[in-house]
Protein backbone atom coordinates (compact mmCIF):
# COMPACT_ATOMS: atom_id res chain seq x y z
CA UNK A 1 0.00 0.00 0.00
CA UNK A 2 1.28 3.36 -0.67
CA UNK A 3 1.61 5.62 2.22
CA UNK A 4 1.64 9.50 2.53
CA UNK A 5 5.73 9.22 2.80
CA UNK A 6 6.05 7.00 -0.07
CA UNK A 7 4.06 9.99 -2.43
CA UNK A 8 5.99 12.44 -0.53
CA UNK A 9 9.63 10.52 -1.26
CA UNK A 10 8.69 10.14 -4.94
CA UNK A 11 7.56 13.41 -5.62
CA UNK A 12 10.68 15.13 -3.76
CA UNK A 13 13.02 13.14 -5.71
CA UNK A 14 11.72 14.42 -9.08
CA UNK A 15 12.64 18.44 -8.04
CA UNK A 16 9.06 19.81 -8.96
CA UNK A 17 7.45 22.39 -6.95
CA UNK A 18 3.76 21.61 -6.49
CA UNK A 19 0.92 24.15 -7.18
CA UNK A 20 -2.72 22.46 -7.05
CA UNK A 21 -5.19 24.69 -8.77
CA UNK A 22 -9.43 23.81 -7.55
CA UNK A 23 -12.26 25.05 -6.96
CA UNK A 24 -12.91 23.75 -3.98
CA UNK A 25 -10.75 24.77 -0.46
CA UNK A 26 -9.36 22.07 1.33
CA UNK A 27 -9.82 23.73 4.68
CA UNK A 28 -13.42 25.68 5.06
CA UNK A 29 -12.89 28.88 7.36
CA UNK A 30 -16.25 30.40 9.51
CA UNK A 31 -16.97 32.12 12.51
CA UNK A 32 -18.71 30.15 15.09
CA UNK A 33 -20.39 31.99 18.34
CA UNK A 34 -18.32 34.59 17.59
CA UNK A 35 -14.95 32.55 17.24
CA UNK A 36 -12.75 32.16 13.77
CA UNK A 37 -12.50 28.51 13.36
CA UNK A 38 -10.69 26.63 10.26
CA UNK A 39 -11.59 22.84 9.64
CA UNK A 40 -11.90 20.06 7.17
CA UNK A 41 -14.87 20.17 5.00
CA UNK A 42 -17.39 17.02 5.11
CA UNK A 43 -16.16 15.35 2.11
CA UNK A 44 -15.74 15.87 -1.50
CA UNK A 45 -12.48 15.89 -4.13
CA UNK A 46 -11.02 19.00 -1.52
CA UNK A 47 -10.65 16.44 1.08
CA UNK A 48 -8.80 13.71 -0.91
CA UNK A 49 -6.59 16.96 -2.66
CA UNK A 50 -5.88 18.00 1.10
CA UNK A 51 -4.60 14.88 1.44
CA UNK A 52 -1.99 15.43 -2.07
CA UNK A 53 -1.00 19.16 -1.18
CA UNK A 54 0.46 17.86 2.02
CA UNK A 55 2.34 14.74 0.90
CA UNK A 56 3.69 17.23 -1.53
CA UNK A 57 4.16 20.52 0.34
CA UNK A 58 1.69 22.34 -2.21
CA UNK A 59 0.69 25.27 -3.29
CA UNK A 60 -3.08 24.83 -3.46
CA UNK A 61 -4.96 27.89 -4.96
CA UNK A 62 -8.60 27.86 -4.34
CA UNK A 63 -11.89 30.45 -4.23
CA UNK A 64 -12.65 31.73 -1.04
CA UNK A 65 -16.20 31.09 0.05
CA UNK A 66 -16.53 34.31 2.14
CA UNK A 67 -14.91 37.65 3.24
CA UNK A 68 -14.58 36.88 6.48
CA UNK A 69 -11.86 34.10 5.19
CA UNK A 70 -9.65 36.90 4.84
CA UNK A 71 -8.96 36.71 8.51
CA UNK A 72 -5.66 34.94 9.35
CA UNK A 73 -3.81 35.48 5.99
CA UNK A 74 -1.43 37.13 5.23
CA UNK A 75 -0.21 39.70 2.39
CA UNK A 76 -0.53 37.17 -0.56
CA UNK A 77 -3.48 36.09 1.11
CA UNK A 78 -2.29 32.29 1.93
CA UNK A 79 -1.88 30.36 5.10
CA UNK A 80 0.12 27.89 6.32
CA UNK A 81 -2.10 24.07 6.89
CA UNK A 82 -0.67 21.88 8.86
CA UNK A 83 -1.54 17.86 9.02
CA UNK A 84 -0.38 15.03 10.13
CA UNK A 85 1.33 14.04 7.05
CA UNK A 86 2.60 17.33 6.35
CA UNK A 87 2.52 21.00 5.56
CA UNK A 88 1.33 23.38 2.88
CA UNK A 89 0.11 26.78 1.74
CA UNK A 90 -3.65 27.41 1.01
CA UNK A 91 -4.05 30.51 -0.94
CA UNK A 92 -7.67 31.87 -1.31
CA UNK A 93 -8.45 34.18 -4.16
CA UNK A 94 -11.59 36.91 -3.45
CA UNK A 95 -13.06 37.63 -6.70
CA UNK A 96 -15.95 39.48 -7.45
CA UNK A 97 -19.03 38.34 -6.56
CA UNK A 98 -21.36 38.88 -9.41
CA UNK A 99 -18.00 36.84 -11.76
CA UNK A 100 -18.24 34.62 -9.29
CA UNK A 101 -22.08 33.65 -9.24
CA UNK A 102 -21.94 34.08 -13.38
CA UNK A 103 -18.97 31.53 -13.17
CA UNK A 104 -19.95 29.17 -10.69
CA UNK A 105 -23.70 28.58 -10.35
CA UNK A 106 -23.92 29.89 -14.26
CA UNK A 107 -21.57 28.44 -16.59
CA UNK A 108 -20.16 25.60 -14.23
CA UNK A 109 -23.16 24.55 -12.51
CA UNK A 110 -25.83 25.33 -15.27
CA UNK A 111 -23.95 24.80 -18.30
CA UNK A 112 -21.05 22.45 -18.06
CA UNK A 113 -22.58 20.24 -14.70
CA UNK A 114 -25.96 19.15 -16.47
CA UNK A 115 -24.23 18.44 -20.07
CA UNK A 116 -21.80 16.36 -18.88
CA UNK A 117 -23.86 14.56 -16.70
CA UNK A 118 -27.01 11.92 -18.03
CA UNK A 119 -29.14 12.99 -15.96
CA UNK A 120 -31.97 15.06 -18.20
CA UNK A 121 -31.45 18.57 -17.07
CA UNK A 122 -31.23 20.43 -19.86
CA UNK A 123 -28.22 22.58 -19.98
CA UNK A 124 -28.22 26.59 -19.94
CA UNK A 125 -26.12 29.41 -20.84
CA UNK A 126 -25.75 32.98 -21.52
CA UNK A 127 -22.97 35.37 -22.62
CA UNK A 128 -22.51 37.05 -19.43
CA UNK A 129 -21.98 33.37 -17.63
CA UNK A 130 -19.27 32.64 -20.21
CA UNK A 131 -17.46 35.83 -19.90
CA UNK A 132 -17.16 35.55 -15.75
CA UNK A 133 -16.27 31.86 -16.51
CA UNK A 134 -13.50 32.82 -18.43
CA UNK A 135 -12.47 36.00 -16.06
CA UNK A 136 -12.45 33.83 -13.44
CA UNK A 137 -10.14 31.31 -14.86
CA UNK A 138 -7.79 34.25 -16.31
CA UNK A 139 -7.67 34.86 -12.18
CA UNK A 140 -6.45 31.68 -11.56
CA UNK A 141 -4.42 31.32 -14.24
CA UNK A 142 -2.99 34.65 -13.06
CA UNK A 143 -2.19 33.49 -9.75
CA UNK A 144 -0.39 30.34 -10.76
CA UNK A 145 2.21 31.97 -12.93
CA UNK A 146 2.85 34.47 -9.95
CA UNK A 147 3.29 31.67 -7.75
CA UNK A 148 5.83 29.58 -10.17
CA UNK A 149 9.26 29.98 -8.45
CA UNK A 150 12.29 31.06 -11.08
CA UNK A 151 13.46 28.94 -12.72
CA UNK A 152 12.61 25.82 -10.67
CA UNK A 153 10.59 22.72 -12.36
CA UNK A 154 7.02 23.65 -11.56
CA UNK A 155 3.99 20.88 -11.53
CA UNK A 156 0.79 22.26 -11.85
CA UNK A 157 -2.27 20.01 -11.37
CA UNK A 158 -5.50 21.59 -12.05
CA UNK A 159 -9.03 20.03 -10.86
CA UNK A 160 -12.17 19.88 -12.71
CA UNK A 161 -14.91 21.76 -15.03
CA UNK A 162 -14.79 24.77 -13.29
CA UNK A 163 -11.06 25.19 -14.59
CA UNK A 164 -11.12 23.85 -17.89
CA UNK A 165 -10.05 27.11 -19.53
CA UNK A 166 -6.42 27.63 -17.50
CA UNK A 167 -4.79 25.79 -19.12
CA UNK A 168 -4.98 27.57 -22.49
CA UNK A 169 -4.31 30.42 -20.63
CA UNK A 170 -0.64 29.04 -18.97
CA UNK A 171 0.44 28.33 -21.61
CA UNK A 172 3.24 25.51 -21.96
CA UNK A 173 6.98 26.42 -20.75
CA UNK A 174 10.19 24.42 -20.70
CA UNK A 175 10.00 23.61 -16.98
CA UNK A 176 6.49 23.04 -16.33
CA UNK A 177 4.09 20.35 -16.40
CA UNK A 178 0.68 21.32 -16.86
CA UNK A 179 -1.73 18.67 -16.00
CA UNK A 180 -5.07 18.57 -15.27
CA UNK A 181 -8.05 16.01 -13.81
CA UNK A 182 -11.80 16.12 -14.85
CA UNK A 183 -13.62 14.65 -12.46
CA UNK A 184 -16.72 14.69 -13.48
CA UNK A 185 -18.18 12.37 -16.62
CA UNK A 186 -17.47 13.70 -20.39
CA UNK A 187 -20.03 13.20 -22.37
CA UNK A 188 -20.43 11.40 -25.71
CA UNK A 189 -19.36 13.82 -28.44
CA UNK A 190 -23.56 13.79 -29.72
CA UNK A 191 -24.12 15.60 -26.28
CA UNK A 192 -21.04 17.73 -25.99
CA UNK A 193 -21.25 18.97 -29.78
CA UNK A 194 -24.74 21.46 -28.46
CA UNK A 195 -22.35 24.10 -26.46
CA UNK A 196 -21.44 26.96 -28.18
CA UNK A 197 -17.77 27.04 -26.81
CA UNK A 198 -16.71 23.85 -27.29
CA UNK A 199 -13.70 24.23 -29.11
CA UNK A 200 -12.10 26.77 -27.00
CA UNK A 201 -13.07 24.67 -24.05
CA UNK A 202 -11.36 21.34 -25.99
CA UNK A 203 -8.35 23.57 -27.38
CA UNK A 204 -7.74 24.60 -23.50
CA UNK A 205 -7.73 21.65 -22.35
CA UNK A 206 -5.08 20.04 -25.09
CA UNK A 207 -2.71 22.69 -23.46
CA UNK A 208 -1.91 20.40 -20.78
CA UNK A 209 0.76 17.75 -20.99
CA UNK A 210 -1.05 15.20 -19.58
CA UNK A 211 -5.55 15.15 -18.95
CA UNK A 212 -6.65 12.72 -17.22
CA UNK A 213 -10.58 11.16 -16.14
CA UNK A 214 -11.56 8.62 -13.67
CA UNK A 215 -13.08 6.18 -16.09
CA UNK A 216 -11.87 4.46 -19.65
CA UNK A 217 -15.34 5.63 -20.94
CA UNK A 218 -14.96 9.15 -20.15
CA UNK A 219 -11.20 9.21 -21.73
CA UNK A 220 -12.48 7.68 -24.59
CA UNK A 221 -15.69 9.88 -25.05
CA UNK A 222 -12.76 12.90 -24.53
CA UNK A 223 -10.82 11.62 -27.30
CA UNK A 224 -13.88 10.79 -30.05
CA UNK A 225 -15.21 14.55 -28.96
CA UNK A 226 -11.56 16.18 -30.49
CA UNK A 227 -11.80 13.83 -33.13
CA UNK A 228 -14.98 15.22 -34.42
CA UNK A 229 -13.93 19.11 -33.40
CA UNK A 230 -10.97 19.95 -34.14
CA UNK A 231 -8.43 19.21 -37.20
CA UNK A 232 -6.14 16.96 -34.67
CA UNK A 233 -4.32 13.79 -35.02
CA UNK A 234 -5.24 10.95 -32.44
CA UNK A 235 -3.20 7.66 -31.65
CA UNK A 236 -5.49 5.74 -30.18
CA UNK A 237 -3.19 3.12 -28.83
CA UNK A 238 -1.55 5.30 -27.04
CA UNK A 239 -4.56 8.09 -25.91
CA UNK A 240 -2.39 10.70 -26.94
CA UNK A 241 -3.70 14.03 -28.93
CA UNK A 242 -1.22 15.49 -31.37
CA UNK A 243 -2.74 19.55 -32.03
CA UNK A 244 -0.75 22.53 -32.90
CA UNK A 245 2.93 20.67 -32.69
CA UNK A 246 1.91 19.53 -29.40
CA UNK A 247 0.87 16.54 -27.48
CA UNK A 248 -1.63 15.42 -24.85
CA UNK A 249 -1.51 12.37 -23.00
CA UNK A 250 -5.20 11.21 -21.95
CA UNK A 251 -5.70 8.56 -19.29
CA UNK A 252 -8.17 6.97 -17.01
CA UNK A 253 -7.12 6.86 -13.39
CA UNK A 254 -9.77 6.48 -10.49
CA UNK A 255 -9.38 8.15 -7.50
CA UNK A 256 -8.68 6.48 -4.29
CA UNK A 257 -9.81 7.60 -0.70
CA UNK A 258 -7.32 8.18 2.29
CA UNK A 259 -8.72 4.96 4.14
CA UNK A 260 -5.92 5.48 7.21
CA UNK A 261 -7.51 8.74 7.54
CA UNK A 262 -11.11 7.37 7.81
CA UNK A 263 -9.94 4.68 10.38
CA UNK A 264 -8.37 7.27 12.17
CA UNK A 265 -11.20 9.14 12.67
CA UNK A 266 -13.49 6.34 13.34
CA UNK A 267 -11.26 5.40 16.40
CA UNK A 268 -10.87 8.72 17.17
CA UNK A 269 -14.82 9.38 17.10
CA UNK A 270 -15.37 5.93 19.36
CA UNK A 271 -13.28 6.81 21.98
CA UNK A 272 -14.68 10.49 22.32
CA UNK A 273 -17.99 8.69 23.06
CA UNK A 274 -16.69 6.44 25.19
CA UNK A 275 -15.51 9.78 27.52
CA UNK A 276 -18.61 11.57 26.62
CA UNK A 277 -22.05 11.98 28.42
CA UNK A 278 -25.21 12.46 26.51
CA UNK A 279 -25.55 16.02 27.44
CA UNK A 280 -22.16 16.54 25.97
CA UNK A 281 -23.32 15.40 22.21
CA UNK A 282 -24.80 17.81 19.88
CA UNK A 283 -28.43 18.29 19.62
CA UNK A 284 -28.40 16.94 15.47
CA UNK A 285 -25.95 14.33 16.41
CA UNK A 286 -28.22 12.53 19.36
CA UNK A 287 -31.25 13.04 17.23
CA UNK A 288 -29.82 10.72 14.35
CA UNK A 289 -28.05 8.42 17.47
CA UNK A 290 -31.27 7.73 18.58
CA UNK A 291 -32.52 6.33 15.05
CA UNK A 292 -29.45 4.42 15.56
CA UNK A 293 -30.74 2.78 18.84
CA UNK A 294 -34.10 2.00 17.83
CA UNK A 295 -34.42 0.90 13.94
CA UNK A 296 -32.01 -1.12 11.42
CA UNK A 297 -30.79 2.26 9.42
CA UNK A 298 -30.92 2.64 5.74
CA UNK A 299 -28.55 5.41 5.18
CA UNK A 300 -27.90 8.30 2.75
CA UNK A 301 -25.24 11.21 2.28
CA UNK A 302 -25.61 13.41 -0.70
CA UNK A 303 -25.55 16.77 -2.24
CA UNK A 304 -28.51 17.82 -3.10
CA UNK A 305 -28.21 17.40 -6.54
CA UNK A 306 -30.66 16.21 -9.36
CA UNK A 307 -27.61 13.88 -10.54
CA UNK A 308 -28.00 12.09 -7.21
CA UNK A 309 -30.88 10.16 -7.86
CA UNK A 310 -32.63 11.19 -4.83
CA UNK A 311 -36.43 11.25 -6.11
CA UNK A 312 -35.78 7.86 -7.83
CA UNK A 313 -34.28 6.57 -4.32
CA UNK A 314 -37.26 7.94 -2.46
CA UNK A 315 -39.63 6.18 -5.18
CA UNK A 316 -37.85 2.32 -4.47
CA UNK A 317 -38.21 3.17 -1.07
CA UNK A 318 -41.97 3.89 -1.14
CA UNK A 319 -41.91 0.43 -3.21
CA UNK A 320 -39.88 -1.53 -0.74
CA UNK A 321 -42.43 -0.47 2.27
CA UNK A 322 -44.81 -1.64 0.01
CA UNK A 323 -43.46 -4.87 -0.62
CA UNK A 324 -42.17 -5.72 2.60
CA UNK A 325 -44.86 -4.96 5.21
CA UNK A 326 -43.05 -6.22 7.61
CA UNK A 327 -39.88 -3.86 7.90
CA UNK A 328 -42.40 -1.01 8.52
CA UNK A 329 -41.70 0.57 12.35
CA UNK A 330 -38.29 -2.09 12.13
CA UNK A 331 -36.45 0.05 10.08
CA UNK A 332 -36.33 3.56 8.96
CA UNK A 333 -34.62 5.39 6.02
CA UNK A 334 -31.97 8.24 7.12
CA UNK A 335 -31.43 10.53 4.07
CA UNK A 336 -28.47 13.88 4.94
CA UNK A 337 -28.79 15.95 2.40
CA UNK A 338 -26.27 18.96 2.52
CA UNK A 339 -28.00 22.03 0.57
CA UNK A 340 -26.43 22.90 -2.46
CA UNK A 341 -26.27 25.71 -5.28
CA UNK A 342 -29.31 27.10 -3.77
CA UNK A 343 -29.85 29.98 -6.04
CA UNK A 344 -30.47 27.52 -9.41
CA UNK A 345 -33.78 27.20 -9.87
CA UNK A 346 -33.48 23.41 -10.71
CA UNK A 347 -32.19 23.10 -7.12
CA UNK A 348 -34.84 25.04 -5.60
CA UNK A 349 -37.48 22.63 -7.95
CA UNK A 350 -36.02 19.63 -7.10
CA UNK A 351 -35.90 20.22 -2.64
CA UNK A 352 -39.39 20.80 -3.13
CA UNK A 353 -40.09 17.48 -5.10
CA UNK A 354 -38.24 15.80 -2.61
CA UNK A 355 -39.76 17.39 0.35
CA UNK A 356 -43.02 16.11 -1.23
CA UNK A 357 -42.31 12.58 -2.05
CA UNK A 358 -41.05 11.68 1.47
CA UNK A 359 -43.90 13.77 2.68
CA UNK A 360 -46.07 11.27 0.97
CA UNK A 361 -44.21 8.02 1.87
CA UNK A 362 -44.69 9.34 5.17
CA UNK A 363 -48.42 9.64 5.27
CA UNK A 364 -48.93 6.11 3.02
CA UNK A 365 -47.16 4.11 5.72
CA UNK A 366 -46.21 6.09 8.81
CA UNK A 367 -48.18 5.84 12.22
CA UNK A 368 -48.87 8.15 15.40
CA UNK A 369 -44.99 7.21 16.44
CA UNK A 370 -42.89 6.13 13.48
CA UNK A 371 -42.63 7.59 10.25
CA UNK A 372 -40.10 5.64 7.40
CA UNK A 373 -38.51 8.76 6.41
CA UNK A 374 -36.12 10.99 7.51
CA UNK A 375 -34.66 14.10 5.78
CA UNK A 376 -31.55 16.10 7.28
CA UNK A 377 -30.73 19.29 5.35
CA UNK A 378 -27.86 20.05 7.22
CA UNK A 379 -23.64 19.85 6.32
CA UNK A 380 -22.01 17.34 9.06
CA UNK A 381 -18.54 17.12 10.20
CA UNK A 382 -16.61 14.53 8.42
CA UNK A 383 -16.00 12.51 11.85
CA UNK A 384 -19.95 12.42 12.50
CA UNK A 385 -20.72 10.91 8.53
CA UNK A 386 -17.93 8.40 9.59
CA UNK A 387 -19.66 7.35 12.64
CA UNK A 388 -22.94 7.64 11.07
CA UNK A 389 -21.76 5.13 7.73
CA UNK A 390 -19.87 2.86 10.69
CA UNK A 391 -23.53 2.05 12.43
CA UNK A 392 -25.70 2.33 9.59
CA UNK A 393 -26.95 -1.77 8.18
CA UNK A 394 -27.70 -0.11 4.81
CA UNK A 395 -25.74 2.87 2.98
CA UNK A 396 -27.85 3.31 -0.20
CA UNK A 397 -25.92 5.56 -2.99
CA UNK A 398 -27.79 5.22 -5.86
CA UNK A 399 -27.04 8.68 -8.49
CA UNK A 400 -28.40 8.79 -12.08
CA UNK A 401 -24.68 9.81 -13.09
CA UNK A 402 -21.31 9.96 -11.39
CA UNK A 403 -17.61 10.14 -12.20
CA UNK A 404 -16.84 8.64 -9.38
CA UNK A 405 -18.49 8.88 -5.88
CA UNK A 406 -16.43 8.85 -2.86
CA UNK A 407 -19.04 8.51 -0.39
CA UNK A 408 -19.22 4.78 -1.23
CA UNK A 409 -15.81 4.51 -1.12
CA UNK A 410 -15.90 5.75 2.32
CA UNK A 411 -18.47 3.99 3.64
CA UNK A 412 -16.92 0.47 2.97
CA UNK A 413 -14.09 1.34 4.81
CA UNK A 414 -16.09 2.58 7.72
CA UNK A 415 -18.13 -0.04 7.85
CA UNK A 416 -16.03 -2.29 7.38
CA UNK A 417 -14.03 -2.06 10.92
CA UNK A 418 -17.54 -2.07 12.65
CA UNK A 419 -18.31 -5.08 14.62
CA UNK A 420 -21.35 -5.84 12.47
CA UNK A 421 -20.54 -4.01 9.00
CA UNK A 422 -23.26 -3.18 6.71
CA UNK A 423 -23.83 -3.58 3.48
CA UNK A 424 -23.99 -1.01 0.33
CA UNK A 425 -26.56 -0.67 -2.26
CA UNK A 426 -24.35 1.24 -5.52
CA UNK A 427 -25.72 2.45 -8.27
CA UNK A 428 -23.98 1.11 -11.83
CA UNK A 429 -23.48 4.20 -13.34
CA UNK A 430 -21.08 5.56 -10.17
CA UNK A 431 -17.15 5.40 -10.93
CA UNK A 432 -16.94 3.47 -8.14
CA UNK A 433 -19.03 0.40 -9.04
CA UNK A 434 -16.08 -0.90 -10.95
CA UNK A 435 -13.91 -1.38 -7.95
CA UNK A 436 -16.67 -2.17 -5.51
CA UNK A 437 -18.10 -4.84 -7.42
CA UNK A 438 -19.38 -6.71 -4.12
CA UNK A 439 -21.78 -4.53 -3.23
CA UNK A 440 -25.14 -4.99 -4.19
CA UNK A 441 -25.49 -2.94 -7.96
CA UNK A 442 -28.11 -1.87 -9.49
CA UNK A 443 -29.82 0.17 -12.02
CA UNK A 444 -31.07 3.53 -10.14
CA UNK A 445 -33.70 3.74 -12.77
CA UNK A 446 -35.11 0.23 -11.75
CA UNK A 447 -37.41 0.76 -9.26
CA UNK A 448 -38.64 -2.91 -8.09
CA UNK A 449 -34.68 -4.01 -8.34
CA UNK A 450 -33.18 -0.94 -6.20
CA UNK A 451 -36.36 -1.62 -3.76
CA UNK A 452 -34.86 -5.39 -3.71
CA UNK A 453 -31.43 -4.84 -3.07
CA UNK A 454 -32.12 -2.65 -0.12
CA UNK A 455 -34.08 -5.76 1.28
CA UNK A 456 -31.27 -7.99 -0.06
CA UNK A 457 -28.72 -5.80 2.12
CA UNK A 458 -30.65 -5.82 5.48
CA UNK A 459 -31.16 -10.00 5.42
CA UNK A 460 -27.82 -10.64 3.98
CA UNK A 461 -25.99 -12.36 6.88
CA UNK A 462 -23.31 -11.17 8.75
CA UNK A 463 -20.54 -13.39 7.83
CA UNK A 464 -21.33 -12.71 4.28
CA UNK A 465 -21.26 -8.92 4.54
CA UNK A 466 -18.16 -9.08 6.80
CA UNK A 467 -16.14 -11.16 3.65
CA UNK A 468 -18.17 -8.18 0.59
CA UNK A 469 -16.66 -5.61 3.10
CA UNK A 470 -13.42 -6.54 3.53
CA UNK A 471 -12.35 -7.74 0.18
CA UNK A 472 -13.45 -4.25 -0.70
CA UNK A 473 -11.63 -2.25 1.80
CA UNK A 474 -8.92 -4.45 1.23
CA UNK A 475 -8.98 -3.07 -2.80
CA UNK A 476 -9.47 0.36 -1.42
CA UNK A 477 -6.03 0.33 0.44
CA UNK A 478 -3.81 -0.91 -2.42
CA UNK A 479 -5.39 2.01 -4.55
CA UNK A 480 -5.63 4.94 -2.27
CA UNK A 481 -5.48 8.06 -2.87
CA UNK A 482 -1.54 8.35 -2.36
CA UNK A 483 -1.25 5.83 -5.20
CA UNK A 484 -3.58 7.76 -7.34
CA UNK A 485 -1.53 10.68 -6.84
CA UNK A 486 2.07 8.91 -7.10
CA UNK A 487 0.26 7.47 -10.82
CA UNK A 488 -0.68 10.92 -11.99
CA UNK A 489 1.92 12.76 -11.31
CA UNK A 490 4.52 9.81 -12.86
CA UNK A 491 2.34 9.58 -15.69
CA UNK A 492 2.25 13.54 -16.26
CA UNK A 493 5.87 13.23 -15.74
CA UNK A 494 6.82 10.93 -18.91
CA UNK A 495 4.32 13.03 -21.00
CA UNK A 496 5.97 15.95 -20.42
Amino acid sequence: MTSASDLHNFFSSKGYKMIIAAHGEPRVSRFVNNEFITENPAGGVSVALDSIAQATNALYIALAKNPDEKKGLDRNNSMKIKGVNGEYTLKRLFLNKTDVENYYSGFSNQTLWPLCHIAYEEPRWTEDWYRSYRKVNEQYAAAIKKSIPWGQKTFIWINDYQLALVPLLLGRSKNTVVSMFWHIPWPTWEIFRILPYKKEILRSMLYCDFLAFHRGYQARNFLQTVDRELQSRIDYETQTVFFHNTSTSVRNLPMGIDTDVVKTLLAEEKEREKSQNSESINDRSLMINQYFGKYKIIFGVDRLDYTKGLRSRLKALDKFYEKNPSYKKRTVYVGILAPSRESIPSYQKLRMEVEELAVDINLKYGTRDWKPIHLIYEVFQREEIIKFYSHADVCVVTPLDDGMNLVSKEFVVSSAASENPGMLVLSQFTGSAIDLTSALIVNPYDIDKVADAIRAALEMPKKEKASKMKRMTALLEENNVYEWGKEFIREAILAK
